[in-house]
Order: C-alpha cells, then structure tokens, then sequence
C-alpha cells in the first residue's frame, strides 16, 4: 500500500520558496506562522532537536493542505522541483559556517529522492495509482497517528510508519530552518548549527532505513531499475560511512 501513494515530502519548503505569491490567504498565514516558530525556535536558547519534536504536528497539517491545493492548482512535478530545491540549497554553502549543514540536507535529498524515484516506479505498474488528492480528508497530525493506532493491530508496525513520517517532517524542518537562516540572516551559534546537521542526517538514515524495510526500496542486490543513476553510488558510499565512522565523525569529515 505505501508503495502505491504519491510522495509529497517537503512541499512546504516548496510553497515557501517558489509558490508562495500564489498562495491563497488560509496557506500564507500558515506559512507565515510556521516561518515564525521555526525562527522563534533559532533565536532560543534551547536545544533545537527537543524544540522540532512540538512543530512536526504543525508541519504535518501544513502539508495537508498544501497536497489538496497543489492538486487542484498545479501540475505539480515532484521530480523537478527536487533538482530546483537542490539547487537551492547548495547557495546556503556559500557561507562557509553552514557547509557542514548544506552537505547533510542534500545527503537527506538523495535519501528522498530514492524513494521518490521507486514510489514512481511502482506506481507505473499499478493499477490503483489514481488517487483524487482534492478529495484528501482535512486529517490532523493527531488523527493521523490515532489512525494508524486503529488501522493496523501491529503496533510495531504502526509506531514505524510514524517514525518514517516524523523522519520526513525532520527533514523538512531543517531545511526551512537553514532557508530562513538565510534569508533573514538570523545570527545562530555554530552549537545551533550543528544541532540541525545531526538532526536531519540522522532523520535521513531513518527515513531510509525504514523505507527499505517497507519494502519501497530495495537493498543494493535486487535493485534494477535505478542503478544507473548518478546519485545511488554516492548514497550507498554515505550509508556506509555513516554507518561506519557514526554521524559526528561523518559530520566532521566536512569541516577538513
């Protein structure tokens, strides 16, 4: 079933970005807002990680909204507005203070992208790709979860199809939050930085890791129709470095 849905994973960055002057009234607000507590969390002085954990539900609802809109607006090609997105990103590299963070969030974009790519796959071989997204419930971030609990009676499996959500709501967040660094030149401590790097490396091993165990993607052997695609060879190098050297020393790899 995962396989045969659409991926929608960092739309909101998206409709920041490159939409936002289309936006209707009800979605820049929450935009607007979002933009706000994710810079109220940069200013703080807590620890940026614990902070994220209370923003995913407002993420989340976001991304509803924005799915249902986008459906009925845009044709929306999700492949391309990668490559755009990358690019983005990489001019956040131009400060040297947040390399370490740029390479980490396109690491994360390489791990999505994967996915992306194999969702896409399946779903030219299945009969029920279909899916009507205007019709998309308004479900929150709580019924969501509640809805899982309910629907599937394994609750191991349940808690890892909210993890693998979370993991792509971390993603996101870190990357609105280096794009608002960005853009308003907020002043944030190397600490902060470096909280944010982690935070979305180690959400991208997760948010890989659990998509392989579903199913969406395949381990190295049996994987064919992606091979031969630039970024799976440095993705594969990445997973074992990470694996290998931890995500601290991997980190620090950037900074040499």
């Amino acid at each position: 079933m995962l396989a045969t849905v659409k991926n929608y994973d960092l739309i909101c960055y998206q409709l920041r970005n490159n939409l936002y002057s289309q936006l209707e009234n009800p979605l820049k607000k929450d935009i607007d807002k979002l933009s706000k507590d994710i810079t109220n969390i940069l200013n703080s002085n807590k620890k940026i990680q614990s902070q994220s954990v209370d923003i995913l539900a407002q993420l989340f609802n976001l991304r509803v909204k924005a799915i249902k809109w986008l459906s009925q607006e845009h044709n929306f090609n999700y492949l391309e507005m990668l490559s755009e997105v990358s690019n983005q990103i990489e001019e956040i590299g131009e400060n040297k203070k947040m390399e370490i963070l740029k390479e980490n969030i396109l690491f994360a974009l390489r791990c999505n992208r994967r996915v992306i790519e194999s969702l896409f796959s399946a779903g030219e071989q299945s009969e029920n790709l279909n899916i009507d997204f205007t019709q998309l419930p308004d479900i929150n971030y709580q019924q969501f979860l509640a809805s899982l609990a309910f629907a599937i009676p394994d609750d191991e499996t349940a808690q890892k199809i909210a993890d693998w959500t979370n993991a792509s709501l971390h993603i996101e967040f870190v990357m609105l939050a280096a794009d608002i660094i960005r853009d308003e030149r907020i002043k944030v401590s190397d600490k902060s930085i470096n909280e944010l790097s982690f935070l979305v490396a180690d959400a991208a091993q997760e948010y890989s890791a659990l998509a392989t165990e579903f199913g969406i993607l395949k381990n190295k052997a049996n994987q064919q129709s992606f091979s031969n695609q630039p970024f799976d060879k440095s993705f594969v190098n990445e997973q074992k470095t990470l694996a290998d050297i931890g995500i601290e020393d991997f980190a620090s790899n950037f900074t040499n």
